[in-house]
């Protein structure tokens, strides 16, 4: 009796659908040289499990690139002449973040949805921290507030964080597809690329993908050795100017 009611339980708690969304990346290597102005990414995927779901379902696209630290000033006027203050790091930061929907987030995900899956620049968990103790009451109060508001202001005017309305295009059957278009300064790195599929408010699935942003040629070479073997790097960059001044020099003599 016990098996039975369970059963008649766990049917009654299944929903009538089972909705899911798929995606994938027409390329998933962005590759950037010296000419590198930009690239657009194409995103496409489907909704199973909902009829006529462009009239019924929202859909949210997130491209996020990898963590990096920043520091921040602010610039503050002393006596006659203007001059950056103490320097706030900021951390936790992603290099570049985009979103990409139906609606306005706010319209589609409720808050503590937006919170948990960081859904929007705001719910970006950036951590500020002092570098140097301020040397003015400014940020007596709400001082990480600040710096953290001037650092979304700052890569949102660089295009590096951006909320797109309406990018969203459907298919037949389901289908669709979603372009993402990255500026010129795309910081190279490993991408999150997630897709989330809501009705009325209601979180029904989501996929992941990844991506990378890669340095090619020259330029590649160049990156790897500044970063992996930084003293070279170093020697490599002295020596080059040497030699320019060198010729340089020369050819001034002639």
């Amino acid at each position: 009796m016990r098996f039975l009611i369970a059963i008649i339980s766990l049917l009654a708690s299944t929903p009538a659908f089972s909705a899911n969304i798929a995606i994938a990346l027409t390329d998933d290597l962005v590759r950037v040289d010296t000419s590198f102005d930009g690239a657009r990414l194409v995103l496409f995927g489907a909704v199973t499990g909902i009829e006529n779901p462009e009239t019924l379902i929202d859909i949210v696209s997130v491209v996020r690139g990898p963590d990096a630290t920043f520091n921040i000033r602010h610039v503050e006027k002393r006596n006659l002449i203007w001059m950056p203050g103490n320097a706030q790091e900021i951390e936790s930061a992603p290099g570049l973040y985009l979103t990409t929907s139906t609606k306005r987030l706010t319209d589609i995900a409720p808050l503590p949805d937006q919170a948990t899956y960081r859904l929007g620049a705001d719910f970006l968990d950036i951590q500020t921290i002092p570098l140097e103790e301020p040397d003015t009451a400014l940020y007596a109060n709400d001082r990480a507030t600040i710096f953290k508001n001037a650092f979304l202001s700052e890569f949102e005017d660089r295009g590096l964080y951006l909320e797109t309305v309406g990018g969203v295009e459907f298919k037949k059957s389901g289908l669709f597809t979603i372009n993402v278009d990255l500026p010129a300064t795309t910081p190279v790195g490993d991408y999150d690329v997630s897709v989330y599929l809501y009705r009325n408010g209601e979180l029904l699935a989501r996929d992941t993908a990844q991506l990378a942003v890669n340095k090619v040629g020259m330029e590649r070479r160049i990156y790897e050795l500044a970063h992996n073997r930084p003293v070279s790097y170093g020697v490599f960059c002295v020596t080059i100017s040497l030699l320019a001044g060198w010729f340089a020099a020369f050819a001034f003599r002639k």
